[in-house]
């Protein structure tokens, strides 16, 4: 299925891609800490960076014509399948160092995606 099928089928008004939001969740996940964080905190993070990244999948970064945007999408989507995410067997150490990689693929596709934006207003000027 193609991404343009995809996006037309969903409202966009109902989906907003707010950077400063993923940053911020971003940041919270990659802060250098000398204890790790409580397993709520973390996965209430992994579901805030889940959120984030699922919505700018969603967008047009160029999927169909940059290869290293290509290879992104599949790393996105080996983290966000189900059996790939930390359940409740899951050692808290594991869920922390998902999170982080979540953390460092939501901030790849957030560059993306402002690096896009601000090339979009570039032209439209």
């Amino acid at each position: 299925m193609e991404m343009n099928s995809v996006r037309s089928a969903i409202d966009k008004e109902a989906l907003t891609v707010d950077l400063a939001v993923i940053g911020d969740t971003v940041d919270t996940a990659l802060a250098i800490v000398l204890l790790m964080p409580d397993r709520s905190q973390i996965d209430a993070t992994s579901r805030a960076l889940i959120s984030h990244l699922e919505g700018l999948l969603l967008e047009d970064l160029g999927f169909d014509d940059d290869q290293t945007v290509r290879e992104m999408y599949r790393e996105a989507y080996r983290y966000l399948e189900l059996g790939r995410r930390p359940g409740a067997d899951t050692t808290q150490f594991h869920a922390y160092e998902y999170m982080r990689g979540l953390a460092q693929l939501t901030r790849r596709f957030a560059s993306v995606y402002a690096e896009s934006r601000d090339a979009d207003d570039k032209s439209e000027q």
